[in-house]
């Protein structure tokens, strides 16, 4: 199964070559590995400098969760700044860093004062728009 790939991730800051990685070096790993595109080695999500960037973050662009699909970044703020990152499989579950790499969403959300906010890559969006 190709979830079991992920489940080899030995959490290590900063890791960037798996199966040594950081969350976001996971998000890199997935969108390398399942959807064929390559990441930039880092993204910031928690840039705050007026609304369209607010929105829109090293290639993407925030979505409803009602709107996140399989593939979505799913980032995790606390008090406006970002501490998680990890990918979205559909059904309200996640691939992340954490002790369960399959986990719930609702899990890291249920903790105090967290908010989580969904990205699709814009390129996805864009081809979306355009078939």
């Amino acid at each position: 199964m190709w979830l079991n790939h992920y489940l080899l991730i030995r959490h290590t800051p900063n890791g960037r070559k798996f199966p040594f990685l950081d969350c976001w070096g996971l998000v890199i790993e997935f969108y390398r590995r399942e959807l064929g595109i390559e990441l930039d080695d880092y993204t910031d999500f928690s840039i705050k400098d007026g609304y369209e960037k607010e929105k829109q973050r090293g290639g993407f662009m925030e979505v409803s969760g009602s709107m996140a699909e399989k593939g979505d970044v799913i980032a995790f703020f606390r008090h406006g700044q970002i501490f998680h990152v990890a990918v979205y499989l559909g059904r309200g579950e996640m691939l992340h860093t954490g002790l369960n790499r399959h986990a719930r969403v609702e899990k890291i959300k249920s903790m105090q004062f967290v908010e989580a906010k969904f990205y699709k890559y814009a390129r996805h969006l864009k081809e979306n728009h355009e078939t």
